[in-house]
């Protein structure tokens, strides 16, 4: 199911509202700022993120432990004063803390399933079941324990509406100021344009009043850029070739494998 869906370049539609997801929480916004240049770079942290992600998913055994080795190395310096932030929780913060840690995997999860379910197909829920399964190991490559987290996908489903149906997220002036560096990044101009067609549909990937909190609520341009890629993008993936439809990593590793990317086989 990694591969199934993972390799559909479509999820990146919901890429910018999972990274808004994650620095929504309190915790992890204040250690992203204080330990990163996120609010000058949200989007190359946001391709790191991402080449990191379909390394694990896709690459060997021995990429996926250079890229745990890495994280494990970055994360180990991220602690800091969180009270004095008047941020609630333990007086330090840290990266290593599981509820972050899972916070995020559950954002990636949860995005990747309904950008593949709104614009590819629908998925059974035996289907979700195993992707959810299949993440617990992949969260061990970033940090995240095994047995941390709800082990069906109902669990799941109700942990992630309750995390974002909840007052945490956004409760802090930090969160609402990381966001916007994702959803008006700086830099060059080139990345600004790339970003516009993804940043302004964000309104509609986060549930009120989360996205209102945040600064970002829905607007008469996220509704029809939302109308837009729902009428377009489902007939444009069918009529794609792999090369164009397929992550690069994705076909690297069919490539690698001998096998189709098309109908790859279970393993």
């Amino acid at each position: 199911m990694m591969w199934k869906i993972n390799r559909e370049q479509v999820v990146l539609v919901g890429g910018p509202a999972a990274a808004i997801l994650q620095v929504a929480h309190p915790r992890l916004a204040l250690a992203v700022a204080e330990h990163s240049r996120f609010q000058s770079h949200a989007f190359d942290r946001l391709r790191r993120t991402l080449d990191a992600v379909y390394t694990v998913a896709f690459g060997t055994r021995e990429e996926s432990d250079a890229v745990a080795r890495h994280v494990e190395a970055v994360h180990r310096k991220v602690v800091g004063e969180a009270a004095a932030h008047g941020i609630a929780g333990p007086a330090r913060y840290s990266a290593f803390e599981p509820d972050i840690q899972y916070w995020v995997l559950a954002t990636l999860v949860m995005t990747a399933v309904r950008m593949y379910e709104r614009f590819v197909c629908p998925l059974t829920g035996e289907e979700k079941q195993r992707f959810l399964l299949e993440n617990r190991e992949f969260g061990r490559f970033f940090g995240v324990p095994e047995n941390h987290g709800p082990e069906t996908w109902t669990g799941f489903e109700e942990y992630y509406e309750a995390m974002v149906g909840g007052d945490m997220l956004g409760s802090h002036a930090l969160c609402a100021e990381m966001s916007a560096a994702v959803a008006c990044p700086k830099g060059q101009p080139g990345v600004r344009l790339l970003a516009w067609p993804f940043a302004n549909l964000v309104p509609e990937l986060i549930p009120a009043p989360l996205n209102v909190r945040l600064g970002l609520p829905s607007t008469a341009l996220s509704r029809t850029l939302a109308r837009v890629y729902d009428r377009c993008l489902p007939p444009l993936l069918r009529a794609l070739p792999p090369r164009l439809r397929y992550a690069p990593r994705y076909l690297q590793a069919c490539r690698r494998l001998g096998v189709s990317p098309v109908n790859p086989p279970v393993h």
